[in-house]
């Protein structure tokens, strides 16, 4: 296998990878969930689920928006455990939120995963998540969820938050662009800048870094502008592919960029990054601040873990072994705790 193919290899995992958490039972107990099937002009059927109340009353409503993969939000292992692309722990703050999870288009809430002769799991692909997964449907389901959540539910309109992980941050901005019902935005560990100029980057610094050659790196970026070049040709393309991914997919979640839609909003957005991530690069994360800085916004929160993967664990070696830490609930506290003093 040549240094590119290897590289490209890399490349799609790290961008297309799901951040996933096992538990021997299942992650959402049956009856967490109110499930609703919605329907909407140019976005078809789609289905939400809302955490079940424990008391009554009025209470916030906050969408999460998980990352980027066409599994379901529970999927069952070849194990028999059960793990979700979710990381926020529901349960825990579902007494005082409505929290709203989305199934990507054609794709159930629960199912069994599949596996290759190589052991590498994967879920079977299908025509409406091929046709329809794009920028403009995530963000066009959310904001349709919002609006008949609010009659639906006894909402408390004064925090109506879009909370967004990795793909899914990239999201959120678009959704308070979208519904001006929406009051915070929080977005963890997603590009501020085009998502397909990180692939650059990454040539651009394995170079920097010696792991290629200044003419290897060179190449590569040359041969991802001829890639982008057929994307942007037919952008609404779903039989033309790259990287496992339609061509509408990669231009619409291009077409505006996460800052582009930060821009536009007055309310308060956290933007949170982890120093040490190895799929998001923090470079392109950190431009953010800088351009708020510019246009003189201020309602810009940026927090960095600076030892943090991209799922919020820290390595350290003790007595020459490593030791992982997950921040991930920590992460989420600190979010949860912004979103009240706000």
């Amino acid at each position: 296998m040549s240094n590119t193919k290897m590289s490209k290899t890399f490349y799609v995992l790290a961008f297309l990878s799901i951040c996933t958490f096992s538990v021997s039972a299942q992650v959402f107990p049956k009856g967490m969930f109110e499930d609703y099937e919605l329907s909407a002009s140019k976005l078809g059927d789609f289905s939400i689920h809302v955490s079940k109340p424990t008391a009554k009353g009025p209470r916030p409503l906050l969408i999460y928006l998980d990352g980027s993969g066409n599994y379901p939000i529970q999927f069952k292992t070849k194990s028999g455990r059960y793990s979700t692309s979710i990381a926020l722990d529901i349960a825990k703050y579902a007494k005082d939120y409505y929290i709203v999870l989305i199934s990507k288009p054609g794709i159930p809430f629960s199912d069994s995963l599949r596996y290759s002769e190589s052991g590498r799991a994967f879920y079977l692909g299908n025509k409406t998540y091929k046709e329809r997964y794009s920028l403009d449907w995530r963000a066009g389901t959310a904001a349709e969820a919002i609006n008949f959540l609010v009659r639906e539910l006894p909402v408390d309109q004064k925090k109506i938050i879009v909370m967004g992980y990795s793909e899914g941050s990239q999201v959120a901005p678009r959704v308070a662009v979208l519904n001006k019902k929406v009051t915070h935005v929080v977005c963890f560990v997603g590009n501020a800048l085009n998502q397909l100029y990180d692939f650059i980057l990454e040539a651009r610094l394995e170079a920097d870094r010696g792991t290629i050659s200044a003419e290897e790196g060179q190449r590569r970026v040359d041969s991802l502008y001829l890639e982008y070049e057929k994307i942007y040709a037919k952008p609404l393309s779903v039989d033309e592919t790259w990287y496992g991914e339609t061509y509408l997919k990669w231009s619409s979640f291009t077409k505006t960029t996460p800052l582009e839609n930060m821009l536009q909003l007055g309310i308060p957005i956290l933007y949170v990054a982890g120093g040490k991530d190895n799929h998001q690069n923090i470079m392109d994360m950190d431009y953010a601040r800088l351009e708020f800085l510019r246009k003189g916004k201020k309602n810009l929160t940026y927090k960095v873990y600076p030892n943090a993967n991209h799922y919020f664990q820290e390595s350290s070696t003790v007595d020459g072994k490593v030791k992982k830490t997950d921040r991930i609930d920590e992460v989420h506290q600190f979010a949860f705790d912004w979103l009240n003093s706000k």
